[in-house]
């Protein structure tokens, strides 16, 4: 799990200086990574014992495994030349990340709402919501697709809590998204986000958090960079795998009930 990732999880529980130390972590990533506590603690303004806390609050055991994971972090975030091997590097990180991650939790929600929907703004999101609905229809689970600004506010309109929103946005800080999520907040409907593996304020607010790693590959030929978005369909239809699976043993847990009462 990432630095971003887990300040994404416990953001709740993270108070303003606890931000302010993540704020200066993520804006010098290679120089924190050499830095003692007691150093970080001095270009903070904080004392040694909230750098300590900081860390604990990300479930950390200290502040050398806060520096462990910067340094991984770091290291996989170095510039590599050869854009084949980046963009392999991103798909084998995105399958490793989801074939490992506990989805019980979301497939739970996922079968006893009422409604379920997916939403996100662009082109690019388009594709990747129709993927979505196009996949776990063939488990006989039917997202509605949302498009634009007025259906999504009307939306918001009808929803309860019986239903849950998958929402996916690359970057995670589109504004409307971010109002259109704090509405369905406020009525209390369950939030799927699925967003770029970064520290970001849809993931922050969501319930549940699925992430893609991508690689951006800069342009030769034109002012243009290219980023490789596949990685979004490789998350798509391993979730969708693992959720058969989570079908198929749910079965047999209730066929064996089943025959057990009948004994």
């Amino acid at each position: 799990m990432k630095l971003d990732e887990l300040i994404n999880k416990y953001h709740k529980q993270l108070n303003e200086n606890d931000l302010y130390i993540w704020n200066y972590i993520s804006k010098h990533r290679k120089e924190c990574e050499t830095l003692a506590i007691d150093q970080l603690a001095h270009k903070c303004n904080v004392s040694r014992t909230t750098i300590l806390r900081f860390s604990q609050k990300l479930s950390l055991k200290g502040y050398g495994e806060l520096k462990v994971y910067l340094k991984l972090d770091n290291e996989k975030s170095k510039e590599n030349v050869n854009n084949v091997e980046a963009v392999c590097d991103a798909y084998n990180e995105v399958i490793k990340n989801i074939k490992e991650k506990d989805c019980t939790d979301i497939f739970e929600l996922i079968d006893k709402s009422r409604t379920l929907y997916v939403y996100g703004i662009g082109m690019v999101q388009s594709s990747i919501k129709k993927e979505f609905k196009r996949t776990f229809l063939t488990a006989g689970k039917i997202f509605y697709d949302l498009s634009g600004y007025t259906e999504a506010n009307a939306i918001v309109d009808l929803a309860t809590d019986e239903d849950v929103f998958v929402i996916i946005s690359v970057s995670g800080e589109n504004q409307f998204i971010m109002d259109f999520a704090k509405n369905l907040k406020i009525k209390n409907i369950p939030i799927i986000s699925i967003t770029k593996l970064k520290d970001n304020s849809l993931a922050k607010l969501s319930d549940y958090n699925l992430y893609t790693s991508t690689a951006l590959i800069p342009s030769i030929y034109n002012d243009i960079d290219f980023e490789s978005l596949t990685s979004y369909f490789i998350l798509i239809e391993i979730l969708f795998l693992k959720y058969m699976e989570y079908k198929t043993q749910k079965n047999k847990k209730e066929e064996k009930h089943e025959i057990g009462n009948v004994d």
